[in-house]
């Protein structure tokens, strides 16, 4: 069955995080290769991104950080930089070709409002801040089965992470592709449960091909 709508995660899926995370090492006074290096073995062992911060500076105050960040005048969100030079084309081909699109992820309201400026109509934009439910929570595919008032079998999930994003929404029926790009993207894609991911890309424009349209 052609799906009807496809949902975006944003993260290594939309925009590219390298910015993001380089600012932190800086921040943090580590060489962005060691904070790098800190996160793919984070990722590897299964843990929670936290773990990188609280490695570095024992103690942190994670909260407190993002805004002495902010207070310094360094972005806390995404730039349209920050876009991979897939995203905006991919979105507006999807467009063309009758999709509805969504944009969900674990990530702020600031972000939604990111996601507000592409130029691109969206029918449901969302943030685990705003809906008060994170990924994998099953709840939070539910919001955006109910939002998008199609059946899972008709809604795509593209996402680089299986545990967050391609796992939980095959689990509620949905369709999910696996976007293997970015830290999580290509670590999780050597994980056993891979092996469950029916759909893979490297980039957005290969949704063409793995959604039936050719190359």
């Amino acid at each position: 069955m052609r799906p009807k709508m496809l949902v975006f995660d944003v993260g290594e899926t939309l925009v590219s995080e390298e910015r993001f995370w380089t600012s932190w090492a800086e921040w943090l006074g580590m060489p962005a290769g060691t904070f790098f290096a800190a996160l793919g073995a984070v990722i590897e062992r299964r843990g929670d991104y936290r773990e990188v911060f609280s490695d570095a500076r024992p103690g942190i105050d994670l909260v407190r950080e993002r805004e002495k960040k902010a207070e310094a005048g360094l972005p806390p969100g995404f730039l349209a930089s920050d876009l991979f030079p897939d995203t905006i084309p991919t979105l507006q081909w999807a467009r063309a070709q009758g999709y509805r699109l969504g944009f969900a992820g674990n990530h702020s309201r600031a972000t939604e409002e990111f996601l507000k400026g592409l130029g691109v109509e969206a029918d449901v934009i969302g943030s685990a801040e705003r809906w008060g439910v994170a990924k994998p929570d099953p709840r939070f595919f539910e919001i955006i089965v109910e939002l998008s008032g199609f059946d899972p079998k008709g809604i795509v999930y593209v996402g680089d992470r299986i545990d967050n994003d391609v796992l939980p929404a095959q689990a509620l029926g949905m369709q999910a592709i696996h976007v293997e790009r970015g830290p999580w993207g290509v670590i999780q894609a050597r994980w056993p449960e891979a092996s469950s991911v029916r759909l893979k890309i490297k980039t957005l424009s290969d949704l063409k091909a793995v959604l039936g349209h050719g190359g």
